[in-house]
């Protein structure tokens, strides 16, 4: 008896090394992990839009990974049970029944590599390998002495932490639960006769056991939250990309309508104004032929008529201008009664995912109850999100706080909508100027989004303007008039019959 505890403790050294070296083969394996569940590479691939986020991998890259790491992990264990088995106990009486398990261990990796190649019920083939993996190490104990082997129960836990990591939680309390049940069933079978004690146990076995196998319990369940904790920032993660996803298209889809907008403005502005001016020069043309003609009775009957058509010339030119600057002059749009609410909930989803990335709060307080304004619901949203982004840019690189306010009341001139923050505010000398079409003072800028945006809100018969607030900041407000209600029709009423 004495032998075979002495011989035990010589052994115990072996194991922990054991149990070292295969912890570090699981820690590599979750660092390999990380390309395939990770973020994404920042290089976009052949025919990816640019600036758009990347997309993550594909769940049939993520499965190959999963199924790598598993083999990664039953091969990596087998060998070094084998390995340990031939290093530390080559002559021992239950070395061949600990052999025999690591290489069954070892071999089973084909079949189960074949059924995978099935493609048929992945999941119950997952739950099957890893109870064959616990049973195969309970075997693996009953070889090293069952209740004899009960300083080595801490192998288990190989099991339940690689399927809290590959699998789910609910394989990893199955695993921790299936292992405990399977240990005690072996020492159960051995005090009543029915297996054989391969090696005696030690005196003390039995708090060896319970001890070891609470530990056991302790880490499973324990691995099991964490991997739970882990799938569920996995899932929340997924939610941000999907958000983040379907901002940016939002995104690049308004900044396109924006840039169109300011594209026909400034055409707009150019043609309307090169055709005022000919049209002006083109007058005065008329005009002075016209005297000519009229002065000059003497003049021959041939230059008169080469003067009537250079009359008839200039009305022409100065009929083609008109229709130009009819065609020129912005069409009026659709209006509806719009509440400002809700512009102002559309374009806070809309920049949520940016702001929360550079850090900036954006708070909205516009009361539903606010009356409606007469106006088109994308033009008051692409003026707000034009505002809101100024602000963003404003405060991107300021220090301390970073707000922005989108705020709605009703005031004696119809209803407003102000949009503050609490960046650096405006320089008295830009603020006269804020409102011009170029003027900028970003470099990259095109300094024409405020002006659009003044441009719109003029066209729905409000206004917009700006001002540096006492605490620091700049405040843009946006005014329009309230829509008018319509009568409630009520229903008539019955003439009163004298009596």
């Amino acid at each position: 008896m004495d032998r075979c505890v002495d011989k035990g403790l010589r052994l115990e050294p072996g194991l922990l090394l054991l149990l070292a070296t295969m912890d570090e083969i699981a820690a590599s394996l979750l660092r390999m992990r990380g390309p395939t569940s990770g973020p994404a590479v920042n290089v976009a691939p052949a025919g990816t839009k640019l600036g758009a986020p990347a997309r993550p991998p594909a769940q049939g890259e993520r499965r190959r990974a999963r199924l790598l790491q598993e083999f990664g992990v039953r091969i990596a264990v087998a060998a070094l049970v084998v390995v340990f088995n031939e290093l530390f106990m080559p002559g021992d009486e239950t070395s061949s029944v600990i052999r025999l398990t690591a290489l069954l261990g070892l071999g089973l990796n084909l079949p189960y590599l074949l059924g995978v190649r099935t493609g048929r019920a992945l999941r119950i083939q997952a739950y099957l390998r890893m109870l064959v993996d616990v049973g195969l190490i309970t075997a693996g104990l009953y070889g090293a002495g069952g209740l004899g082997a009960a300083q080595y129960i801490g192998i288990h836990a190989i099991v339940p932490v690689y399927t809290a990591i590959v699998f789910s939680s609910l394989a990893c309390g199955l695993a921790v639960v299936f292992a405990t049940l399977s240990y005690l069933t072996v020492v159960a079978l051995q005090l009543a006769g029915v297996l054989p004690f391969l090696r005696p146990p030690l005196p003390d076995a039995w708090v060896i056991a319970s001890f070891n196998l609470l530990v056991l319990n302790l880490v499973g369940w324990l691995a099991a939250l964490l991997a739970e904790a882990y799938r569920a920032s996995r899932r929340r993660l997924a939610s941000l990309y999907t958000e983040l996803e379907r901002a940016h298209d939002e995104s690049l889809r308004v900044n396109a309508q924006i840039q169109r907008a300011s594209q026909r403005y400034v055409l707009s502005e150019v043609v309307t104004g090169v055709t005022h001016d000919v049209r002006d020069a083109l007058q005065g043309v008329f005009g002075h032929l016209w005297l000519a003609r009229r002065s000059a009775p003497g003049l021959p009957e041939e230059a008169g008529e080469q003067l009537g058509e250079a009359e008839r010339a200039c009305e022409r030119a100065m009929r083609i201008l008109s229709t130009t600057l009819d065609m020129a002059r912005r069409p009026a749009v659709e209006r509806e009664p719009v509440a400002l609410a809700d512009v102002a909930r559309r374009v806070a989803s809309l920049k949520a995912v940016e702001l929360r990335r550079d850090g900036i709060t954006l708070q909205v307080e516009v009361p539903p109850a606010l009356p409606r304004v007469p106006a088109a619901p994308f033009q008051l949203q692409q003026v707000l999100v034009n505002l809101v982004t100024n602000a963003q840019d404003e405060l991107r690189g300021a220090v301390g706080r970073r707000e922005i306010a989108i705020v709605g009341k009703e005031t004696a001139e119809g209803v407003a909508l102000e949009v503050r923050d609490t960046g650096g505010g405006i320089l008295p000398t830009h603020l006269p100027h804020v409102f011009e079409p170029f003027y900028t003072t970003r470099a990259g800028a095109s300094g024409l989004g405020l002006a659009l945006s003044a441009g719109v809100v003029e066209s729905l018969g409000g206004r917009l303007t700006a001002e540096n607030r006492r605490g620091g900041g700049a405040l843009f407000r946006l005014t329009l008039p309230a829509a008018v209600r319509e009568p409630s029709k009520s229903a008539p009423t019955r003439p009163t019959v004298p009596s």
